[in-house]
Parts: C-alpha cells; structure tokens; sequence
C-alpha cells in the first residue's frame, strides 16, 4: 500500500470517486491541450507530437475500459 499523499494514492482516490473512465478521458484531454498549448506557443513539434501521444494512448486505454 502506498503512503497517504502518494501520487499512487491520490490517482487512486481520483478512481474511486469518478471511476477509471472518466480518469483517462481527463488525461486523454489533458495532454491533447497540452500538445496544442506547446505547438502554438513554443513551436515545438517534437514535444507537442509526445504530448499527442501520450493523448491518443489514453483515449486507447479510455476506450478498452468502456468496452
């Protein structure tokens, strides 16, 4: 079990109270804005182009945990 406060705990109190779903589309938001955010205003493709991955492979998870 991890410590309270953990980043493990905290993610896991986030679970609990609105569900795997809905964590991983926040995610999947999360760094899709984030990936536009750096591509408009830093110009940096090769980090925005992370950010976007890391978006799609939470819409994959999100997508695996509704079905």
């Amino acid at each position: 079990m991890d410590k309270p406060g953990s980043l493990t705990a905290e993610i896991e109190a986030l679970i609990e109270k609105h569900s795997t779903l809905d964590v991983l589309t926040a995610i999947e938001c999360i760094c899709g804005e984030k990936a536009e955010h750096i591509r408009h205003n830093w110009q940096d493709n090769l980090t925005a182009r992370r950010w976007d991955q890391a978006s799609r492979a939470a819409g994959k998870a999100a997508r695996n945990v509704a079905v």
